[in-house]
Formats: structure tokens, C-alpha cells, sequence
């Protein structure tokens, strides 16, 4: 029994080390500095789970944070619950100062799930301009205990925020924060993203039309007009939106990833000016 407790004992603190070292190795993100004359850099990040291409400048006055999303739903979450852009000064992934826009909401019922993608599948042959008026226009903004409204492509206390859709059907997400906004305490700071999730139906049963889709109706016209359906290895033009999200809900064990929240933290190191000199 003895040596049964020791084992026990040793198990368990080889699985709390183990904890502490993957929390102390979270990966380093390297801000690169924005030149004044750049209007649009590339994409360097890739976030698997919800195929979201992003990236991280700065110069000696503001943040600049960019992602691009083309995959439905992941456009989906953020448009119909909204998105949260935490901006932590210390580091330490703390939720106290945000960017939300959209207007974030913590439960959407999953019935919308359905109806946005049949209005999105519609949208998205017409052309940029009809995707555009999908995007919601205001949202908040939370620094040090005060919040004040703010609208798509409008600078507010120095922080803009513009949300749209590109001529590749992309959605596309950049924000300008102030450095001094963000009072951080040395060269690292933290952001954070999350999206509402939705909301199950009772008993575990997918919406009345959830079998609507099946797998061998293949790509949908919104598919290919997005490019969706080749190969692709980055997984960024993947047919898993669209009609994917109605043949996902076909049994509670799926449906439920559909409707989780996206939440990540991205640590990032500020770049000088010097370290971008030739």
C-alpha cells in the first residue's frame, strides 16, 4: 500500500510539472515594425482551429493587429456573436481592456447558425459590396474602467477598428491601438481573442433541418465562388463552411464543436525601430 501511495505521489507530480513547463513555453510572437509608407503587410500567423491568418506591427506610437478569415464559420461567430480583442499591457492575459466589435454576446441561439449561412450563401455571388452590409456597425470600447461606443472604420480615442470583406470573399479585421492606451509595463504584451458561442437546443437535438445537407451534395455554389473546395494545403479555403455547417449539426457530438466559442492569446514581443534597420 505504501509503495502504491509513493507511486501515486510520483505520478502526480510529474503531471503538475508538466503543467507548469507548457504554461511557462507558450510561444513568442514577434511584432515587426510598420513602415509609414506600408499600407497592408502579409498574413505570418496561421491559428488552426478557427483558420484565421493574422498578423502584428507596431511602430513608436501604435499596435497594429490584422487577421483575415475566409472559412464561413469561423465569419460566421464573429459576425453573428461578436468579437472581443483583449489587449493586456503586462503580459499576462489579462481580460480588463478590449476592443469589441462586433457587439459581443456571450449565448447566440444556434437556430442562426442556419439561417446566416443560407443568407450568406446568397450574398456571397453578388459581390463585396452586399457581404459588407452583413458586418455590423458599432461596437465598444473598454479601456481603464471606461467604455464608449464605436463604429466600423471610425477613430475613437485613437483606436480604429475596420471590419470587411475583400475582393477574395475574405474577412478582413484591423485595428490600430495607441501604445499609450495600452500602458505596457516593457516590450511584451498580450492579446486575446474570443468569440460568442451558440446556444444548444434541448435534449442534444440538432435544429428540425439539420439533415438537409448530406455529404454528397458536395460543394455549394458559395463554396466555389469562394474558391473553396481544391486542395489546399493550409486548410484556409477547405470546404468545412457553407453547407459544411449544416451537414456538421446532422449529430449533437459535431454540432456541439460547431457551436463552441473561439477563444486564443497571442504573447507578443514589441519591435524597435533598430532591430528593423538594415
Amino acid at each position: 500500500m505504501f509503495s502504491q501511495i509513493c507511486g501515486m505521489k510520483q505520478i502526480f507530480s510529474i503531471l503538475f510539472l508538466a503543467i507548469i513547463i507548457t504554461g511557462c513555453s507558450s510561444k513568442l510572437y514577434e511584432s515587426n515594425w510598420k513602415k509609414p509608407e506600408t499600407k497592408s503587410s502579409a498574413f505570418r500567423f496561421f491559428h488552426s482551429d478557427s483558420k484565421i491568418r493574422y498578423n502584428i506591427e507596431n511602430d513608436e506610437k501604435n499596435v497594429y493587429f490584422s487577421f483575415d478569415v475566409m472559412d464561413q464559420l469561423t465569419v460566421q461567430k464573429i459576425l453573428t456573436t461578436g468579437l472581443r480583442l483583449f489587449i493586456d499591457g503586462t503580459g499576462k492575459n489579462k481580460q480588463k481592456d478590449e476592443l469589441q466589435f462586433p457587439v459581443y454576446s456571450d449565448k447566440v441561439p444556434i437556430s442562426e447558425l442556419q439561417e446566416y449561412g443560407d443568407r450568406y450563401d446568397q450574398s456571397i455571388q453578388l459581390g463585396k459590396s452586399t457581404l459588407d452590409q452583413m458586418i455590423p456597425s458599432d461596437g465598444y470600447l473598454k479601456f481603464d474602467g471606461e467604455t464608449v461606443q464605436i463604429f466600423n472604420r471610425m477613430e475613437k480615442k485613437g483606436t480604429t477598428v475596420t471590419l470587411e470583406f475583400d475582393s477574395t470573399r475574405s474577412l478582413v479585421y484591423r485595428a490600430i491601438i495607441p501604445l499609450k492606451a495600452i500602458n505596457a509595463a516593457g516590450n511584451i504584451i498580450s492579446l486575446g481573442i474570443e468569440t460568442g458561442g451558440y446556444e444548444m437546443p434541448g435534449n442534444g437535438q440538432a435544429i428540425s433541418q439539420a439533415d438537409v445537407t448530406q455529404a454528397s451534395q458536395g460543394v455549394t455554389a458559395g463554396d466555389r465562388a469562394m474558391g473553396r473546395g481544391n486542395d489546399d494545403p493550409y486548410g484556409v479555403n477547405t470546404p468545412s463552411g457553407s453547407s459544411a455547417a449544416t451537414m456538421a449539426m446532422r449529430n449533437s457530438n459535431t454540432y456541439s464543436k460547431f457551436a463552441d466559442p473561439i477563444r486564443f492569446w497571442l504573447k507578443v514581443k514589441l519591435s524597435d525601430n533598430s532591430s528593423s534597420l538594415p
